[in-house]
């Protein structure tokens, strides 16, 4: 995964440990731009109507559209047939989409608006990485009752100016190998990486914003300080890419992977059961949302409206858990209830500086 670049991320930052704390939001500098588009002025009317009549008049709106563009940021085959069944759910729309990664589909956003061309109505992202289109101020104020399908322990992820609608999360969190630490002897906390027992053991990715502002929330500032000393005095390796990682971990290479999408472990042990590895999950995980936004030039404004709530729908969320991704209005695959759950999305620069300086004076100097 490639790091965010410290200047864009700003705004706002919030943490939500075990249940929903409040969010801490900053607000952006209003320009002439702001000014409603056609379509954010059919959003804040639809919002007036009631739920039924307003998903009547969307659907009818939709049918005449007959289809709209989409950039989902889930990739292949999970990304193909999430988009074949909301086709199938309401088969009189066309979806013309692409799968690409999160921050390569902000970066076309822009560059399309920037140039006159509205030509991408609707994308789907990790919240980190809208930080440059909410700049621009190119995203429609989305206000809808499918928001209040997500559980309440999720609401952390969600805006209150309506800018996103967050339909899954992606977490980091530990994990380790079985075969090679007994369950008595493995991490039951972040802290526990720096014992003795885990030196040279512990995996993570070269540093990235998206994890280090995660660890950052989960800790603050002096603990974090602290956490990266201990970390670096611990010897830890440091390889790209989370899935090379895990398999390499669950071959043997190493103990414990320090820096994870959790989900890789659970779908290797849903395919087969004996293989060792495990979450842990008495310590708190990391997670950061994944959202619909809708282009405030969006061609197709009622189709692209179905959509976003649709990915709150039971079938959208049932696939999401399905394939081990983090829903939010369901129970999730395999993080058990009352685990403690540190959000975080868009962070302030001082956030982004800080996190990434003491991890390269406390890990990659010493290293």
């Amino acid at each position: 995964m490639t790091a965010t670049s410290p200047t864009a991320l700003r705004f706002l930052t919030w943490s939500v440990a075990a249940s929903l704390l409040a969010a801490v939001v900053i607000p952006m500098t209003a320009s002439p731009a702001d000014a409603q588009t056609a379509a954010e002025k059919l959003y804040a009317e639809l919002a007036t109507l009631p739920a039924a009549e307003r998903q009547q008049r969307i659907e009818e709106g939709a049918k005449k559209e007959g289809t709209f563009n989409f950039i989902h940021t889930w990739r292949g085959s999970l990304a193909r047939q999430h988009v074949q069944m909301f086709e199938k759910r309401y088969p009189f729309l066309k979806v013309d989409f692409v799968d690409i990664g999160s921050q390569d589909a902000a970066e076309r956003l822009v560059a399309e608006e920037t140039v006159g061309r509205h030509l991408t109505d609707v994308v789907s992202m990790a919240v980190p990485d809208l930080v440059e289109i909410l700049d621009k101020n190119m995203v429609a104020k989305y206000p809808t009752p499918a928001a209040e399908k997500i559980l309440p322990q999720y609401k952390g992820f969600a805006d209150p100016d309506n800018r996103w609608l967050t339909f899954y999360w992606s977490e980091f969190g530990l994990t380790y190998n079985t075969s090679l630490v007994k369950e008595a002897d493995a991490p039951k906390t972040w802290d526990d990486l720096c014992k003795p027992i885990f030196k040279q053991q512990v995996s993570f990715d070269p540093p990235t914003v998206r994890f280090l502002v995660g660890v950052y929330t989960m800790m603050g500032d002096e603990k974090m300080q602290e956490w990266t000393k201990c970390i670096g005095k611990n010897k830890p390796i440091i390889a790209r890419g989370h899935t090379q990682r895990m398999e390499l971990m669950i071959a043997g290479d190493h103990m414990v992977q320090g820096q994870n999408y959790m989900y890789t472990c659970y779908e290797k042990l849903a395919k087969a059961p004996n293989t060792p590895c495990k979450g842990i999950f008495t310590a708190p995980v990391l997670g950061l949302g994944g959202a619909v936004v809708i282009n405030k030039n969006t061609q197709h404004p009622y189709a692209s409206a179905l959509f976003a709530d649709w990915t709150l729908s039971e079938e959208s969320q049932a696939y999401t858990g399905k394939n081990f991704r983090g829903p939010v209005a369901i129970k999730h695959p395999f993080i058990p209830e009352g685990t403690k759950i540190t959000t975080y999305g868009i962070v302030g620069n001082d956030v982004v500086d800080k996190s990434m300086k003491y991890w390269d004076d406390n890990v990659t100097k010493v290293n």
